[in-house]
């Protein structure tokens, strides 16, 4: 989440207001903690059920299973889907917008709706491959070029800071927008659905929370600086994506490629699941074979109907934030913990949460169902209410 979360955060915070910068590194610790207990969910389903302790291939499932029954299981399933199509569709939206920001002046006609599509073709091939375990360079890339995407983001933002300065707008938002613009710092600390897969590969798997910790420290860092760099130096004329924002320079056109490659390759890790789920559920053999390109096929075609129809990354990205993410990073880590920690067998030890804690925990998932109903309601708003409905890329 982390490329196109940096990107959508200056905005974010016009939403917000000042509070904005506050709600940062607030919602950052909280889904850390959210993480950590996550991961503390997995380690008592080990404790307790040998089973576990080998491989799973859906391990969130698993552990709402364990906590609360097969209904928590399935609707733990279909929010990961959701989250991973809808976080996909926006890294491919924000591909095509910035490759047209780089390719603009040599086609200047060719609108960023062409080139979605574009980069839905090209990334086709890509997806007929196994799993990112096929392409394990991707990962790694990912990351590399966020951070040196942000590092030039931000040294032309303080070029552009000098010109800025004193032309700045900050105007107060309402309601509907202060909760679209919390519905997208939600989807930007959202990558709690894929941490038990994560520990589940880990040969340590007791070393979790702090790995855990150091990847929000690291996110932290990269976040803040150019969230609240982005709103005070550009105010309330500062895009959805802050790279359209940044003054012209080779800092950002170096800082858009890398972080176009980012969001073409971070397309390919959180759209893998979706497809792997896909081929389960058809049962697809795991080998290389036509069905399996087909299948993966047709997921492309639904991310380019989704993308063509709400063409805006920023709506989606604050939908996706304030329903599944929500739901998945700061309901259930700690409710599933809770009920984890209430079972009692014979089998295994008792597990007391301290009364701080628990009234922690009930904050969180308090804060996570009010803020996320209301994010979603603000973000169906945005995309169908009459003033500031959504066009689609097909209309006329």
């Amino acid at each position: 989440m982390a490329g196109s979360g940096v990107l959508a955060l200056p905005k974010a915070l016009v939403h917000t207001g000042w509070i904005g910068i506050v709600l940062i590194p607030i919602l950052c610790f909280n889904a850390g903690y959210s993480g950590v207990k996550l991961g503390q969910c997995w380690e008592i389903l080990e404790e307790r059920f040998p089973q576990f302790r080998a491989h799973s291939r859906n391990p969130y499932a698993a552990i709402a299973n364990a906590a609360v029954g097969p209904i928590g299981s399935k609707v733990v399933t279909i929010s990961i889907r959701i989250t991973l199509f809808g976080a996909g569709t926006v890294n491919l939206l924000l591909a095509a917008q910035i490759f047209q920001e780089i390719l603009g002046i040599f086609f200047p006609t060719i609108t960023s709706c062409s080139y979605f599509l574009v980069m839905a073709v090209c990334v086709t091939p890509l997806m007929w491959l196994g799993s990112p375990k096929h392409f394990s360079f991707v990962g790694i890339t990912a990351v590399a070029t966020t951070a040196v995407a942000c590092v030039l983001f931000l040294k032309q933002m303080i070029y552009d800071s000098e010109v800025q300065l004193g032309n700045v707008i900050h105007s107060q938002h309402g309601f509907e927008d202060f909760f679209l613009g919390f519905g997208a710092l939600l989807f930007a600390f959202g990558g709690a659905s894929t941490f038990p897969t994560i520990q589940n590969d880990m040969k340590e798997k007791s070393k979790f929370g702090i790995s855990v910790v150091m990847a929000f420290i690291f996110v932290l860092a990269l976040y803040f600086p150019i969230a609240v760099g982005g709103f005070v130096i550009y105010g309330d004329h500062v895009s959805d994506n802050i790279a359209m924002s940044l003054g012209k320079s080779a800092f950002v056109d170096i800082g858009n490629i890398l972080m176009g490659v980012h969001l073409v390759f971070a397309f390919l890790i959180l759209i893998n699941p979706v497809s792997q789920g896909l081929e389960e559920a058809f049962d697809i053999p795991k080998s290389f074979n036509w069905k399996r390109c087909f299948a993966r096929t047709l997921i492309v075609v639904g991310v380019v109907c989704l993308g063509e129809t709400i063409p805006k990354f920023s709506k989606i990205l604050s939908l996706v934030g304030g329903s599944t993410i929500a739901l998945l990073t700061f309901v259930l880590p700690p409710y599933f913990y809770m009920k984890l920690c209430e079972q009692s067998s014979d089998d295994w030890g008792q597990r007391y949460i301290s009364l701080h804690e628990k009234v922690y925990l009930w904050e969180l998932i308090f804060v996570g169902v009010i803020g996320g109903i209301a994010s979603t309601y603000s973000a169906l708003l945005s995309i169908f209410g009459g003033n500031s409905l959504v066009k689609p890329c097909f209309s006329f």
